[in-house]
């Protein structure tokens, strides 16, 4: 029999994807012109206030119908009993869907509050985030909080799929039918582990798109390394020298220290997360916004916001758990988040995935993301990570649905932390993320 050259709407809409990405800032400036500012958008001058009013309110369904409810939940990893946590913000289905969220290494849930009430005046909800093992409000994996620790990449994943479950069997009970309509978003390590769950999951996948901010396609140095940017530290610091250098540590150096994987990867990380020692700093990349007023809520909620009440209601004694504070990575973490890059980005792994529109969206100077030595031989930042991670994916998805899968968006000026930019950048993010699964909203 002869291959039918009957399209489907998602193979047509995937195939219109070079096309889109061409003409993106002239749909998206069009859309952006039409759409209304959400009732409850902050100015940025008012964020650090008017958030922190909102979390001491812990509010409950029902309780506030101007402001989504924050839930706190925990889902249980069968395969080693761990308890992970996430928040559902918002009661309610909205018209175009729910959300789930993958944060970034270091983040917790709590963190993405204001973007849960962004998109659910866009019309989406509940919005769902996890807190990944180890971290946010999930419980501590080691005795020290403040490391940042995983014995298995796959276990963030192991996690993630318990959590999608968990989110189908919520959104059942809220009524909406046995195909609820889903998007997935992430920042940073979110976007591995996103990446691994849909190859996990493969067409079985509950998810209309995924839009990856900033996603960790490779480690790069700055994720364990505190040395300077220059030409011959980021060749040395490079993922390979970085998965020799873990897996030394975590190997053959262990035999005289059992204890070495567990030690932080960056001398400059050795004293954890010390409270009062945030600052922010105008126009510097490592900060990863430019946002002064967001950056100062994250050091509130890690450093004035009292946990402890949640601590004594919602954890039991046996969780290693005091509050969401986290510091570097350990070696551990450098070598399972290396090794799980490199197997993500092979073509078997990526074939897996090959069914569905995603958009990964990147600032034009995230520093987690390239490699950044602009300054040796006026040389500008270097996005090709992910240009070429949607590349290989496209080649795929051409050989085996005929349609390109993966578009790769550059917002330009846009620091690592997009959903926590200033009002500028976060708005052009929030606008694309929202124009990209309103062109997938259909099947």
């Amino acid at each position: 029999m002869g291959q039918s050259t009957m399209s489907s709407p998602r193979k047509d809409k995937l195939s219109a994807l070079p096309f889109v990405s061409a003409v993106r800032l002239a749909l998206l400036g069009l859309i952006s012109s039409f759409i209304i500012t959400p009732a409850f958008a902050l100015d940025e001058a008012a964020v650090l206030e008017r958030m922190v009013d909102i979390y001491s309110q812990n509010l409950e369904c029902g309780e506030n119908p101007e402001v989504p409810a924050w839930q706190r939940n925990a889902i249980t990893n069968s395969n080693d009993g761990y308890r992970a946590r996430y928040s559902r913000f918002g009661c309610t289905i909205g018209e175009r869907g729910s959300i789930v969220v993958f944060p970034g290494r270091g983040e917790g849930s709590f963190e993405y509050y204001e973007t849960a009430i962004d998109f659910i005046d866009r019309g989406f909800g509940p919005v769902y985030v996890i807190d990944h093992r180890g971290q946010g409000l999930s419980p501590r994996l080691l005795a020290d909080h403040h490391k940042g620790h995983v014995a298995n990449f796959e276990d963030y994943v192991d996690d993630a799929l318990v959590f999608v479950d968990t989110v189908k069997i919520d959104l059942a009970e809220l009524g909406a039918g046995p195909n609820p309509v889903m998007y997935l978003t992430s920042n940073s390590m979110g976007g591995a582990v996103g990446i691994g769950l849909l190859q996990r999951l493969g067409p079985d996948n509950p998810f209309r798109a995924a839009a990856l901010l900033g996603p960790m396609i490779n480690v790069n140095y700055h994720s364990f390394s505190g040395t300077p940017a220059n030409w011959f530290y980021l060749r040395l610091y490079s993922e390979s020298g970085a998965l020799m250098q873990a897996r030394w540590r975590c190997g053959i150096a262990s035999y005289w220290n059992d204890q070495r994987c567990e030690e932080y990867a960056a001398k400059s990380a050795a004293n954890g997360y010390v409270p009062d020692t945030r600052r922010f700093v105008e126009n510097t990349q490592a900060i990863m916004t430019h946002s002064k007023a967001r950056y100062e809520l994250r050091t509130h909620m890690m450093d004035r916001f009292d946990w402890s009440q949640i601590a004594e209601d919602e954890y039991t004694r046996d969780e290693n758990w005091s509050g969401p504070q986290l510091g570097g990575a350990t070696n551990g973490w450098v070598l399972a988040a290396a090794r799980f890059n490199r197997q993500m980005r092979k073509p078997g792994s990526l074939e897996k995935m090959a069914h569905i529109p995603i958009m990964l969206l990147t600032g034009s100077e995230d520093l987690r993301a390239y490699n950044p030595y602009a300054e040796w031989r006026d040389r500008k930042p270097d996005l090709s990570r992910h240009t070429e991670f949607c590349d290989d994916l496209n080649s795929i998805s051409l050989a085996s649905i005929g349609a390109n899968s993966c578009q790769f968006v550059s917002l330009v000026g846009g620091y690592h932390e997009l959903y926590k930019e200033r009002d500028f950048e976060r708005n052009k993010a929030l606008d694309t993320v929202d124009w990209f699964f309103r062109f997938h909203a259909e099947m």
